[in-house]
């Protein structure tokens, strides 16, 4: 039989001998939802859930549901990859300030591929890294020349003792000085507050002994943030430009992100407006690709138009050093216009499941559905696990099958079974945990699947991944005030004759997995999980073998060779419970002339899989007192 291979590759079959029909890697959950924060339509790994929080942000009420299934992963095992998905969310922008032409209008950039290809921005300096509503609670300030670090104010300025109102004489307060400056009267530093007109103005806290008729010196709001005034970096005085330094400021204007207004997140110092500018260790130096490579809430999209010959090289074609013109005062962006966009579509979750579907991209090995109704769940199976076959998709029925639906629990959850394909791929279980949202303080129900993936990395983590993840041993499921549906004995009988796995509170011993069937209710070797996942982990280990023979000599040498390589292994596996017995054929007898003139290696593995416990029955005899138990057992 032909392989059909058209390039050079490994073509992997699989066997069922049950039924006669066809049907060493790292345990990684892939999941796909709505988030705060982040990246849009990218798989991305997290591997906590403070680095979830940190890289997606806060839940709210809106897509906690989401958040917390991630979390819940996490909670029994890590790493995870996470793909945000949003419908029409805008990142946030910066609002207006004096000469940069900022607008605070909302634009959509969901990640590094599309901020690349977009040609050029109209929405001023910059804008947030991510979409979402977090954007807004963010300010960028720029501190680009010494003046704008500090300078003695125009006029003279009067104060009562305790009081926070300034009245300057012959002053320009409206346009030398930026709510949030710091001022210095008769040496006392206090904020401004707010900024009437030109002549008068208050601060953020009284002035202790009052002032009469002084002057002022304004200095930047960050003034105390750095060691010095930013002039011409070192590298720009070496040729004789001039007026290129700079200092960058973002801040947690509102306090949402860490939980304190005003809080600093980044700081950069003595960065250049010159595009060839260098750092000391050979790193760009030059403003804008410090902060699109370093910064994790901003990126630049254009110049402040109040300057000239940003962006340009430290000297010009001819040789001529070139002049920054100086921008006399500090800019503070304030931004706005972000939002996290409305409910998913189907569509949306769709779109970013299938981020999984290339298995080359990303090595996952379970696929968590989260809330995903029959349509997305079918794409899920049909387009990603059923075209990988390395990895297993776990699901939960829908919300309304087991919130408020008591007494017809189990025949909804069996109605939504047949909607779902059946696969040898698919996992699914019997509902919603109702848990604590600790970052909204509320309660909310959650589906178990990603508890369910969690027991089987965990259960990888502990032990083989051929090993059954339910049970009092290894299926405990944690975090939970209650099951949405506790089913009874017959209510556990009626789901798994459907495939459908049952969850279970038993009171004194926690809530466990009571069921390791696959998706199918065919009798078939891989419809009990364990199984499927020794031939997933089989299959990718030999595979990634099979790739030392691309190439080589298709001869006797090369089949005992690859023989010798995996048998190994495969005792291995038998020794850790994985198959009972096992047999690999690649000899002559099944790579005849045909085979080998045609350039194909073929090698038949045969392997028995040691099958999971699914029923117990303990037989107790009451026997008469006379008897001893060697003729009662014989």
């Amino acid at each position: 039989m032909a392989i059909s291979l058209i390039s050079p590759g490994v073509k992997i079959t699989e066997q069922d001998l049950v039924t006669s029909n066809q049907s060493a890697s790292s345990t990684i959950g892939a999941f796909s939802g709505q988030f705060t924060w982040g990246p849009i339509e990218v798989a991305t790994q997290v591997a906590s859930e403070s680095d979830l929080v940190n890289q997606f942000g806060k839940p709210n009420t809106n897509n906690n549901v989401d958040f917390l299934s991630a979390a819940n992963f996490l909670g029994y095992s890590s790493p995870l990859f996470v793909v945000r998905v949003a419908n029409t969310a805008l990142n946030a922008t910066t609002e207006t300030a004096t000469g940069s032409g900022g607008t605070g209008t909302g634009q959509l950039v969901k990640n590094d591929d599309a901020y690349l290809n977009t040609a050029s921005f109209n929405i001023g300096p910059f804008i947030a890294k991510y979409a979402g509503d977090y954007g807004n609670a963010l300010k960028i300030s720029t501190c680009p020349s010494s003046t704008a670090w500090s300078s003695s104010l125009t006029g003279t300025f009067t104060v009562a003792a305790g009081s926070t109102q300034v009245v300057g004489a012959g002053s320009a307060a409206n346009t030398e000085l930026r709510v949030g400056d710091q001022i210095v009267l008769s040496g006392r530093t206090a904020k401004v507050q707010s900024i009437a007109n030109a002549t008068y103005f208050t601060l953020d806290s009284a002035h202790l002994s009052g002032a009469s008729a002084v002057s002022a010196t304004r200095r930047w709001e960050f003034f105390n943030e750095f060691d010095q005034a930013p002039n011409t970096t070192a590298q720009a005085s070496l040729v004789g430009a001039s007026g290129d330094e700079m200092h960058v400021v973002v801040v947690d204007r509102t306090g949402v992100i860490t939980g304190t207004a005003n809080t600093v997140l980044e700081k950069y110092a003595s960065l250049s407006k010159a595009a060839n500018a260098r750092s000391e260790n050979g790193g760009t130096n030059y403003y804008k690709e410090v902060i699109n490579q370093r910064s994790d809430w901003v990126r630049w999209t254009a110049h402040d138009n109040a300057g000239t010959n940003w962006g340009t090289n430290l000297t010009a074609a001819n040789g001529t050093p070139t002049t920054y013109t100086s921008v006399t005062t500090p800019k503070n962006y304030n931004f706005n216009g972000g939002s996290d966009g409305t409910t998913l579509t189907d569509g949306d979750r769709v779109t970013g499941y299938l981020k999984y579907a290339n298995k080359s991209e990303v090595p996952a090995t379970i696929v968590i559905a989260g809330q995903a109704n029959a349509t997305v769940a079918n794409r899920i199976i049909g387009d990603i696990a059923e075209v990988r076959k390395d990895a297993v998709v776990c699901i939960s029925p829908l919300r309304a099958n087991v919130v408020n639906n008591s007494g017809s629990e189990a025949s909804a959850i069996t109605t939504w079974a047949d909607t779902v394909t059946r696969s040898t791929y698919a996992f699914a279980d019997s509902g919603w945990k109702y848990q604590y949202d600790k970052y909204n303080d509320v309660y909310v129900y959650v589906p178990l699947n990603a508890d369910i993936a969690g027991c089987m990395a965990r259960n990888d983590a502990n032990a083989e991944a051929w090993l059954s993840p339910a049970g009092f041993n290894t299926g405990r499921i944690q975090n939970l005030v209650r099951l949405a549906f506790n089913p009874t004995q017959a209510e556990r009988d009626t789901l798994y004759k459907t495939a459908v796995n049952p969850v279970s509170t038993q009171v004194g011993r926690g809530t466990i997995l009571f069921g390791d069937k696959t998706f199918v209710t065919r009798n078939t070797s891989t419809n009990r999980i364990n199984v499927r996942r020794l031939f997933i982990e089989l299959e990718k280990t030999i595979g990634v073998a099979a790739d030392n023979v691309l190439f080589d000599q298709n001869d006797e040498t090369t089949r005992s060779n690859f023989v010798n390589l995996i048998t190994p292994y495969l005792r291995s596996v038998q020794a850790r419970r994985g198959i009972a017995a096992f047999r690999v054929v690649c000899d002559g007898s099944n790579n005849p002339e045909d085979v080998v003139n045609a350039n194909e290696f073929i090698c038949d593995i045969f392997v028995q899989p040691i099958r999971s416990v699914n029923f117990i029955q303990l037989n107790f005899v009451s026997v008469r007192g006379t008897a001893t138990f060697n003729q009662i057992a014989g």
